[in-house]
């Protein structure tokens, strides 16, 4: 194959690399982004999902073998788990990467939630602030076009008359029935901050309630990073499919030399250029990073005090469930549409963790709910219209709150290499986290206060399930901090040992709280395109 060359190379074209290769081509600027998976149309990725028996978040996206991704039942053939925990991390190695199936949650973080040590006691300042952010926050916004409410911004102040693209998503049935309860509890409800049309914008339809928001959009309403790789390429960027990542090479001035692919066909390349940008997200950073080893490198790329793979974030779930005894009607809308707006932060922090609480408009067990039904009803006996009378009036009375709690950032919840390899040679991610009393603590809250609202429904019987890391949410592992010693990039994101390779993404986060990180990808990767474009 021939070798390639670019100004700016880019590995990843999800949400940290296509903001960052628009920001960068619409600046003039010469940018190729490798990117380890092929591309589908919308059509062909919902033909997946229909076709997939098992509907979880990654079902309409195939793994391949070449440059494979976790499965929903074949998370323990991915990762190397080394626990205690049970590691489900979900992403996705496809053009627009795994925005496809997040859930459009648009939320900033917190000004508070960059200074959870000063405050709280409790895990690492960010060494940047909230204000640092906020430019590229609003520059974030205004790509994605935003449905929230004008009148409460999930405590990520605004700019005075800063309001949203468009009006909220609307509050479902069963959400205006669930803040009754909370009413009596003293407790509140708001609507969420979604990267979703609420009406017609950027040429993408309204959203229209499919409910099918994870693992697909399928009229498009729900933003994803396609949209802005497509604006990066046609301003100019150039993309690599089918194009991944086995090695970084380093030289001996430390700098970054080239980049090495390979191809479904086992064909490799050199990629060269003058600045490296891993955008890969948080498992395939530090895997590529460790799996680096060279002279010049010894203990991996940017490892030289062994940092990549470690302070690991996600979070940690629990579902309560009852049926109550009116119907509220779920399925209908995005899959959640609001939540509690108590528990995510305040002083409290200094004692248990921040969670964040969603009413989940997909039923029980979202799309399996009905058939985990019918096949109890049917061994009952239930046949014909009898079987359908049931169905329709129980699961119109089916209600789940879930609710997510922070956990903190420990060194020793990490990633290293397994020495199990997986379909293209390159050694599993082994992953090792452990839960602690402070984030076990804070789902103690949450689960106390989801009972409460299910007893005040009606549900006569309300269970909750084992807590359990979520798939959604993976960050840490190239942690962003000024001191080397304890961290693996800058406050630019560029590595403390080599000048011209960057780290990008929920990777360098320091904290992983119950806002969404997507904004934050995207407006950090704004930022250091501005950066690059000035040096």
């Amino acid at each position: 194959m021939t070798d390639l060359h670019a100004d700016i190379v880019i590995v990843g074209s999800g949400m940290a690399g296509a903001h960052l290769s628009r920001s960068l081509a619409e600046a003039g600027r010469d940018v190729l982004v490798l990117e380890a998976g092929g591309r589908k149309s919308r059509s062909e990725y919902l033909a997946e999902f229909y076709a997939n028996p098992v509907k979880g978040p990654q079902g309409p996206y195939p793994s391949q073998d070449w440059a494979p991704h976790p499965t929903d039942t074949g998370y323990d053939d991915f990762y190397d788990q080394a626990g205690p925990e049970r590691f489900i991390g979900a992403y996705l190695r496809i053009y627009g990467g795994t925005s496809w199936h997040w859930t459009g949650f648009a939320d900033r973080l917190r000004p508070n939630d960059f200074r959870s040590a000063t405050l709280y006691g409790r895990g690492t300042d960010w060494p940047i602030a909230y204000e640092d952010l906020v430019p590229y926050y609003e520059q974030a916004e205004a790509r994605w076009g935003v449905s929230g409410d004008p009148d409460y911004s999930w405590g990520a102040p605004r700019r005075d008359g800063e309001g949203y693209a468009m009006p909220p998503i609307p509050a479902s049935f069963m959400d205006l029935e669930i803040d009754k309860a909370l009413g009596k509890m003293g407790l509140q409800s708001r609507r969420f901050s979604h990267a979703r049309n609420s009406e017609i914008f950027d040429n993408r339809p309204a959203c229209c309630g499919n409910n099918t928001c994870v693992p697909i959009c399928p009229i498009g309403a729900k933003y994803d990073a396609s949209m802005d790789m497509d604006k990066a390429l046609a301003a100019g960027a150039r993309i690599e499919l089918e194009a991944l990542v086995t090695f970084i090479e380093i030289g001996a001035d430390r700098n970054v030399v080239s980049l090495t692919i390979r191809r479904p066909d086992g064909s490799t390349a050199k990629v060269t250029g003058n600045s490296f940008v891993l955008g890969a997200h948080a498992i395939e950073n530090p895997r590529l990073m460790l799996n680096s080893r060279q002279e010049t490198a010894p203990d991996g790329v940017g490892n030289g005090h062994d940092q990549v793979g470690r302070y690991l974030l996600s979070q940690y779930n629990v579902d309560v469930m009852g049926e109550v005894t009116n119907p509220v009607f779920p399925y209908r809308g995005p899959q959640q549409t609001s939540g509690i707006i108590e528990y995510r932060d305040g002083d409290f922090r200094k004692e248990y963790a921040a969670f964040g609480t969603s009413f989940m408009n997909n039923g029980w067990s979202g799309n399996s709910d009905a058939e985990k039904l019918s096949r109890e009803l049917i061994g009952k006996g239930m046949r014909g219209g009898a079987l359908v009378s049931a169905l329709n009036d129980t699961i119109a009375r089916h209600v789940r709150i879930n609710s997510s709690a922070e956990t903190l950032g420990v060194p020793e919840n990490r990633i290293t290499l397994s020495d199990k390899p997986d379909s293209a040679g390159i050694p599993r991610p082994r992953v090792a986290f452990a839960i602690d009393d402070y984030t076990r603590a804070g789902i103690d809250v949450a689960r106390e206060v989801n009972t409460k609202v299910l007893t005040l429904m009606g549900a006569p019987d309300i269970k909750d399930d084992e807590p359990y890391l979520s798939n959604a949410i993976i960050a840490g592992t190239t942690r962003m901090g000024t001191d080397p010693a304890a961290s693996v990039v800058d406050t630019d994101l560029c590595t403390h040992q080599h000048p011209n390779l960057y780290v990008l993404g929920a990777s360098t986060h320091v904290s992983a709280p119950v806002n969404a990180p997507s904004l934050t990808i995207a407006a950090m990767a704004i930022r250091l395109a501005e950066h690059l474009t000035k040096n």
